[in-house]
């Protein structure tokens, strides 16, 4: 198995913050949102990087566990 730099896990924590904190601020801006349209494109770009996230995660988790 391949293990991974000190580098690579860097970029890897940067990438599940970055998708954490989109997912929670689509979810924040659909919140204000009067305009359904609007609310609902904030919600799907939210849920699609919560799945981006618990995708990834899941990868980590199962390698790490090898």
């Amino acid at each position: 198995m391949h293990h991974l730099t000190q580098r690579e896990l860097m970029y890897l924590d940067d990438f599940l913050k970055s998708e954490q904190l989109t997912y929670k601020s689509m979810n924040f801006f659909a919140e204000q949102c009067t305009d359904q349209t609007v609310k609902q494109l904030c919600l799907d770009c939210a849920q699609s990087h919560k799945q981006n996230f618990q995708t990834m995660l899941k990868h980590i988790n199962s390698n790490s566990l090898q």
